[in-house]
């Protein structure tokens, strides 16, 4: 692609992820480190091709703020569902820790304001940044979220990260049945992946919307809406509906 540029004399608009400099400590995490990996090599290639180019950073990304849809459920979707179905007693994370996501429309919307600007260089993050909910505060909603629905639901514990390696983990995800332990650490993955020890995001959305970038909207209200999708798309929407029938 870089050498395509190149040949047509064009800005290589490269799409990267904000969680390009991802860690991992011990063994969790390990399969998400492959990703940033790649997209910290692409961004490599991108700057060491000489062509001119802008490099986008886009956090993780939910579903329309508006209407929640998606082409595709992604992590966070998969932690709700746990919740959902009652397989997710504890979280071992801080509650303090911000949870960073993006709307996919205000996504879509930054990289288009940087195409039709005409902006050739410098690296953007797609991010909520200080606006980030805390972990807890998405919990919350998720929990609010499956109760209007009639989901009885307990709130997760939070319980210290070193505490859950060191004594629960071992005796809790041996005791799950495998479909379950595969779930719950696929989802214990994407928390190590995208919390990054209570780790706030830079963000450029307010740079970009000086240049005519929609805002970025209310946390809350993107993420009840992109769990709402979520919920009627898996069955769960029913109660919501009869709802606003009854209204």
């Amino acid at each position: 692609m870089a050498a395509f540029a190149a040949a047509a004399g064009a800005v290589l608009y490269h799409v990267s992820t904000a969680f390009v400099d991802t860690t991992a400590d011990g063994d969790r995490g390990r399969t998400a480190i492959g990703y940033a990996t790649s997209k910290a090599a692409g961004e490599q290639v991108v700057r060491s091709s000489g062509v001119p180019h802008v490099i986008l950073r886009p956090s993780v990304v939910i579903g329309d703020s508006v209407t929640g849809e998606i082409a595709a459920f992604q992590g966070l979707h998969q932690v709700a569902a746990g919740m959902f179905a009652g397989i997710v007693p504890m979280i071992p994370f801080d509650p303090s820790w911000p949870i960073d996501f993006v709307p996919v429309d205000v996504v879509a919307d930054a990289i288009a304001c940087v195409v039709e600007n005409r902006v050739t260089e410098g690296e953007f993050w797609l991010s909520a940044g200080e606006k980030a909910l805390r972990l807890d505060e998405g919990v919350a909603v998720a929990v609010e979220l499956a109760r209007d629905l009639g989901v009885h639901v307990d709130v997760p514990r939070f319980v210290p990260p070193e505490m859950f390696d060191r004594l629960i983990g071992p005796v809790f995800l041996d005791a799950l049945p495998g479909r379950i332990r595969r779930n719950v650490v696929r989802m214990l993955e994407f928390f190590t992946t995208y919390l990054q020890s209570g780790q706030i995001k830079p963000s450029s959305l307010g740079e970009l919307a000086a240049l005519g970038a929609r805002p970025l909207p209310d946390q809350r209200e993107s993420l009840r809406n992109s769990l709402e999708y979520w919920a009627a798309q898996s069955g769960y929407g029913q109660a919501i509906i009869e709802t606003e029938k009854a209204a």
